[in-house]
């Protein structure tokens, strides 16, 4: 049968079975625990690191935050631009032009 460690015996009666479950379940939970202790460090961390990063947006393309169809021109211009020439394109500045 199954010999772990070679702490038991070879015919493993019911009250090793429990014992080798209970050390599985044992090991088990302290995985998921360290598991979890590891994501919510790592998470303090992110937060730490947002709460003193500032992403301000230049200042020229401030139009992006308060006009939406520039944004949905913006995304069209480049998507033709991709699909005409097949290359990546990188939006620099936007500026609102009178009709």
């Amino acid at each position: 049968m199954l010999n772990v460690l070679g702490l038991w015996k070879d015919p493993v009666t019911v009250p090793d079975a429990l014992l080798i479950s209970l050390i599985a379940i044992t090991i088990v939970f302290l995985t998921l625990i360290i598991v979890i202790v590891i994501c919510w460090a790592v998470q303090k961390g992110m937060q730490t690191v947002d709460t003193h990063t500032q992403i301000l947006p230049r200042k020229e393309n401030e139009i992006l935050s308060h006009d939406k169809d520039a944004v949905a021109a913006a995304l069209a211009a480049v998507i033709d631009f991709h699909r005409e020439t097949g290359k990546d394109a990188r939006i620099v500045s936007i500026k609102k032009t009178e009709d």
